[in-house]
């Protein structure tokens, strides 16, 4: 078995499924998941809503708690007592990754297409949602459906306008945003109608305009983040932010002509670089 450790949020946990799924397949063992935020294995809220493929974790596979037993946690991070742990070791692509047995704790982001690129079509399946949208959601999934012109594009501001954060990733322009949307505009000669996804949906609904046909998604919550992902999904095309939920609206989009846009610097520190985040295709502006 394969016990792969999720932290972080939506799109974060979903490349964490992903590259522990892919491992599993490849060794022929099944796959349990460890909540780090919560310290529990019940799948999170969101993530339960995809077809996804977990069974229930041994406890034997799960690292000891750092509260209740301190000592043991710290043997456990140093490497001298079970679970036997894989970490990634960088932001990028690591082929040791390859050689990963079973029985292992897989800890990491695995923000790569590369670790689970012979496995994309299991993943795509597995990410299919269990339900169907309903209310406003099936309105609007409708409508980007019967638009062939329909084009997603992501504001992440949230923690990435806290200080730590805007040391580490870069921000997207408006100037950004507006050469994606006239690149896909002339390369597909279409008049875009552009759908706005954003974790602040107030500040862009007030403050970010474009020379373009806009909707901005303004009724999904935090906890409804998934919907906002159903639909992004649904559309052509896809403008995405320096996010891993906006990489994975694009990746799963359906559209087998679809254009992706993606912003050339992913980290505002020189030190922090992952050149496996790009998928091939994808077009890469200065941001």
């Amino acid at each position: 078995m394969i016990i792969a450790d999720l932290r972080g949020g939506l799109g974060n946990q979903m490349f964490q499924y992903a590259a522990g799924r892919a491992l599993c397949l490849r060794i022929g063992v099944n796959l349990g998941l460890f909540d780090h935020n919560r310290k529990t294995d019940i799948i999170p809220n969101q993530l339960d809503q995809f077809n996804i493929k977990v069974e229930n974790n041994p406890k034997s596979l799960l690292p000891p708690s750092r509260s209740s037993n301190g000592i043991l946690w710290m043997l456990w991070k140093l490497g001298l007592t079970k679970p036997k742990v894989f970490r990634q070791g960088g932001l990028g692509y690591n082929p040791k990754f390859e050689e990963v047995t079973e029985n292992t704790y897989l800890r990491g982001y695995w923000q790569s297409e590369r670790f689970f690129h012979d496995y994309k079509d299991v993943i795509r399946s597995d990410f299919e949602f269990t339900s169907k949208p309903t209310g406003q959601n099936l309105e609007i999934h409708q409508e980007i459906q019967e638009t062939e012109s329909s084009i997603s594009l992501h504001v992440r501001r949230g923690d990435y306008l806290n200080q730590k954060n805007k040391s580490i990733f870069s921000s997207c322009s408006r100037e950004y945003y507006e050469q994606a949307v006239g690149l896909i505009a002339e390369q597909c000669q279409i008049t875009p109608k552009v759908y706005v996804f954003s974790d602040d949906p107030e500040w862009v609904t007030n403050h970010f305009k474009l020379p373009f046909g806009m909707r901005v998604m303004t009724h999904n919550s935090a906890d409804q983040a998934i919907e906002d992902l159903r639909l992004m999904i649904a559309c052509k095309h896809h403008i995405i932010a320096n996010s891993s939920f906006s990489w994975w609206g694009a990746w799963l989009g359906k559209n087998p002509n679809k254009i992706t846009v993606a912003p050339a610097r992913w980290f505002a520190n020189p030190k922090y670089s992952n050149p496996d985040i790009y998928c091939n295709g994808w077009i890469r502006l200065e941001n």
